[in-house]
């Protein structure tokens, strides 16, 4: 089976598994569900930064993203990354890891916060009043984005940009997934029926953009550690791989419908 063969047919898993967990389970599947990428996620992460040859507090890191995101319950980040903090110097004050103890509580602490509390927004995003759609929307558009960016890349895709992070990214795969995410979140009007145009185009516009950004960033940290995939699923590479467009993107989406435009 070709890579591309194997890019859809596990796309086509997912897409099966996310659509029946964000409109038909009940609330805590969804939760457990996010558990689930976190924990694969962030250990992706921590396997990362261990090519580098750094010590990573895992388990404690892996404990306290778990909790990440439960505040879907109660308000509680500041209280979990506080004492994941002084958790981690604790552990760290044990002596023979006084060489690491700086990188180690660093490297743990970023894969907290850039892994396990920004896929958790998702959590936040779905206990929303039409909460399942715009769940539905940012991964929709996300994905489509990424979808669009990877096929009219591999076939028009002649301006290369970024090749130290990320070699096959161009400049004709980068503006088509733009203009993807725009496109389906105009669309999104048909069934966000009490959204203006306005904030779908805003939304659309800044989605686009950091959607590629996360992509780089996560890129930037598999080149790092000299690692092509994050993970072993067969034409995706890791969990990592998967919900890297999405973690720059989420934490935006949730506070401008809870903040800058009040939707929720």
């Amino acid at each position: 089976m070709t890579q591309l063969w194997k890019r859809l047919v596990w796309s086509s898993v997912l897409i099966a598994i996310s659509g029946y967990t964000i409109f038909y389970a009940p609330g805590w599947f969804f939760v457990l569900m996010v558990e689930v990428f976190v924990l694969l996620g962030l250990n992706e992460y921590f396997r990362l930064a261990e090519r580098k040859g750094f010590f990573i507090n895992r388990y404690l890191g892996l404990a306290f993203g778990v909790l990440l995101p439960l505040p879907f319950y109660w308000p509680g980040e500041a209280i979990i990354l506080t004492i994941a903090v002084l958790c981690l110097f604790l552990f760290n004050f044990h002596r023979q890891l006084k060489e690491q103890a700086m990188v180690g509580t660093a490297l743990t602490l970023f894969g907290l916060i850039y892994v396990a509390w920004f896929f958790s927004f998702l959590t936040k995003i779905h206990a929303f009043p039409n909460g399942q759609l715009w769940v539905c929307y940012t991964i929709l558009i996300v994905k489509a984005g990424d979808a669009g960016a990877y096929f009219v890349g591999k076939r028009f895709g002649v301006t290369k940009f970024a090749e130290h992070i990320s070699p096959n990214k161009s400049i004709e795969g980068a503006v088509a997934g733009f203009i993807v995410t725009l496109i389906l979140s105009l669309l999104s009007k048909l069934y966000l029926v009490h959204v203006p145009l306005f904030d779908l185009v805003i939304l659309g516009t800044v989605i686009g953009v950091l959607a590629q950004l996360g992509d780089l960033a996560e890129s930037l940290l598999k080149r790092d550690a000299g690692a092509k995939d994050s993970g072993h699923i067969p034409g995706l590479g890791g969990i990592l791989d998967v919900i890297d467009s999405l973690l720059l993107a989420l934490p935006v989406v949730y506070y401008y419908l809870s903040v800058v435009r009040d939707f929720a």
